[in-house]
């Protein structure tokens, strides 16, 4: 019997170059996260960097950036492309000092930690009042999980065993849940926008993130 902690660090939490390549192409996300990290270098901090292909870029657009990786073979690969990562894992507390980076970004992450509330407030530890959280997540309440569940199919973004697909998502949020443990945590939501991959759901995006497949959301540390 595998814990979350053993899965990630061996070769089943080592993401192939095909669902690296799915997440960096997810629509607005990179995007997103370059307008909001801005042309003023900052220091930032790229939470579950995998290989370094998103701190690779903000690097490139002059930014210093730290990622924290707990999978050994990821961070090691990561390392190639000259990034600065720690391997740590996320359910402890960062071994960074208060107040030390500008933004954190933090996509695709917190479906995966049991104690995402001490997560939330390790965030906030190392921002400064004013610092800038960027995290998505999947949404629960999606448009085609409200029809998956009207028809009694199963959720794809969580499976039932590890090797299922998504296994290690352990955590299930919807737009309120989220907003709901931002506040508990001292950060104040800014924007929330949607992610989907499918071009008739296009519109949801802005208009009604409660049904895009993704949440992607800016918070600000109080």
């Amino acid at each position: 019997m595998a814990t979350l902690r053993e899965y990630t660090q061996g070769s089943n939490g080592y993401l192939p170059k095909a669902a690296r390549m799915g997440l960096l192409a997810l629509p607005r996300r990179c995007e997103f996260l370059i307008a909001e990290a801005g042309t003023t270098p900052k220091r930032i901090l790229d939470v579950g960097c995998a290989t370094g292909y998103i701190s690779l870029l903000l690097t490139k657009l002059g930014h210093e950036v730290t990622g924290i990786e707990l999978n050994q073979q990821m961070a090691a690969e990561a390392r190639t492309y000259g990034i600065n990562v720690l391997e740590h894992d996320l359910e402890q507390n960062l071994p960074l000092p208060d107040g030390c980076v500008d933004l954190v970004h933090a996509c695709e992450i917190i479906e995966h930690l049991f104690d995402t509330e001490g997560f939330l407030k390790e965030m906030h530890r190392v921002l400064p009042p004013g610092g800038v959280l960027i995290l998505s997540t999947p949404n629960l309440n999606s448009l085609a999980n409200r029809f998956r569940v009207l028809f009694g199919q199963s959720l794809p973004m969580w499976g039932a065993y590890p090797a299922d697909r998504h296994g290690s998502h352990v955590r299930v949020f919807n737009k309120t849940k989220i907003i709901e443990l931002l506040r508990r945590t001292g950060f104040r939501e800014e924007s929330i926008a949607g992610i989907n991959q499918s071009r008739l759901f296009a519109w949801a995006q802005d208009y009604a993130p409660t049904f895009s497949d993704l949440l992607l959301i800016k918070a600000v540390r109080t």
